[in-house]
């Protein structure tokens, strides 16, 4: 086997693990970007609920002033 037949070999084999290395990072960033986005999903979800049962208090006590200024 020659020098350069060997290099050759060499930069193949590192060519090869650096494009799988390079194409598992761009799948994990996206995996992490979903992930990233399903928790976001879920924060807001709750932000809304909290945000209804905020109104929905208010509405309530607003009422309740209501049907007290009336006696």
């Amino acid at each position: 086997m020659d020098l350069q037949t060997a290099f050759y070999i060499i930069g193949i084999v590192f060519m090869s693990i650096m494009l799988l290395i390079m194409v598992t990072l761009v799948i994990v960033a996206f995996v992490i970007k979903a992930k990233i986005h399903a928790i976001q999903q879920r924060i807001e979800d709750k932000l809304a609920i909290v945000t209804n049962i905020a109104h929905v208090g208010g509405e309530v006590l607003g009422t309740a002033k209501k049907a007290f200024k009336r006696r």
